[in-house]
């Protein structure tokens, strides 16, 4: 079996473009996988089509191979390096497609691939936000009544100015307060700083939030300085957790030697797929620290991660955004998610296809309005 083609298809979703990659062979089959890079989606897209070159006439099934090749092999004969995120979140589209496809070729699912289930579900959380406290804790009891046991809101920041912005520690800490007392003690709370802090800043929002018993205090400060993350982390008894915006299994080994996170946190479409996630996963299983993936993203990226969570060992909630109501409509079985968990489906692959009618339907082109 040959790669005979590979394209893109964007998915006019809220907020983002969910960009899903298509791995076309000589045989009929076709591989599935997702590179949505918010806000950069036609980058991702020239990407992709510059590394498409590199594969066709390959066999699909040497994914170890193909992934190394467009990462250093065929980069200016190995000098540099496919690190960056547009460049990551291309090579992860291409990469899911092909983990989708080996299984389908093996008529298995993916999680089989990679050793087996060591669970059935993935658990998840998902999110809740208010203007007011009282709309907080409305919408977090809303949450936690459908059924998630873990949920999360932004702190309460008003600009992305790192040198100005302190999070509004009290104003954060009411909302907090608010939805803790709706949704009581047996619901974990997470907070997202979006990496807007100096770490004087995240150290006092952290203190404030530490009597309503959080699970996560996400990515306190940038991940440029990695150093900053255990400073914050010395600092609050909340776990840390981070960082999406990392890009490979070497700058997550670099945090995790640093004792920067409790949880780490990669981005399967922006940190190179299955195949360097699993690695990322490895490394942290040696430091005693579950993975909690970023996953703002398609069907398709959604059900890839649950793949790769249901596999490996040392798992915290993984991200389920909720609120898309045709999500399901572009896809030929829905997804399923009980008692805030995702159930993988058992089809070959991710277990996912498209409703290419439907996809029509929410169809985004470049130079389309966003």
């Amino acid at each position: 079996m040959k790669i005979r083609d590979i394209d893109t298809i964007l998915i006019n979703s809220p907020g983002r473009k969910w960009t899903i990659v298509r791995v076309f062979t000589d045989e009929g089959l076709v591989g599935l996988g997702e590179a949505t890079y918010s806000n950069k989606e036609p980058i991702v897209v020239a990407a992709i089509e510059t590394m498409k070159g590199e594969l066709i006439g390959e066999d699909p099934s040497r994914i170890e191979y193909l992934w190394h090749k467009i990462y250093r092999i065929s980069s200016l004969g190995g000098i540099w390096r496919m690190a960056g995120p547009v460049a990551m979140s291309a090579m992860s589209g291409i990469d899911l497609a092909l983990w989708d496809l080996k299984g389908k070729a093996a008529n298995l699912p993916v999680v089989e691939l990679l050793g087996g289930r060591f669970r059935d579900r993935v658990p998840v959380y998902t999110h809740f936000y208010g203007r007011t406290p009282e709309e907080s804790a409305r919408n977090a009891k809303l949450k936690a009544d459908e059924g998630y046991t873990a949920i999360k809101s932004s702190s309460r920041a008003t600009s992305f100015d790192l040198y100005v912005e302190d999070g509004k520690p009290q104003e954060t800490a009411d909302h907090f307060a608010a939805a803790r007392e709706a949704v009581g003690p047996d619901v974990d709370l997470l907070v997202d700083c979006h990496g807007r802090f100096t770490v004087a800043n995240a150290v006092r929002l952290a203190r404030a939030l530490e009597p309503y018993d959080l699970y996560a205090f996400e990515d306190p400060v940038a991940p440029e300085d990695l150093s900053a993350y255990p400073k914050v982390r010395r600092g609050t008894s909340i776990p840390i957790m981070g960082s999406e915006r990392l890009n490979t299994k070497t700058q997550f080994r670099q945090l995790l030697e640093l004792d920067g996170v409790d949880i780490a946190q990669p981005d399967l479409m922006y940190a190179g797929g299955i195949t360097e996630v699993r690695k990322i996963a490895a490394i942290a299983d040696t430091f005693h620290v579950p993975l909690s993936l970023h996953n703002t993203k398609g069907p398709v990226g959604i059900l890839a991660a649950a793949h790769l969570m249901a596999a490996i060992p040392n798992v915290a909630p993984t991200e389920f955004v909720t609120g898309i109501p045709w999500r399901d409509e572009i896809l030929q079985t829905p997804l399923k998610v009980e008692a805030g968990c995702i159930l993988l489906p058992d089809g070959p692959g991710f277990g996912v296809e498209l409703n290419m009618e439907a996809v029509e339907k929410h169809r985004w082109r470049v130079g389309d309005p966003r």
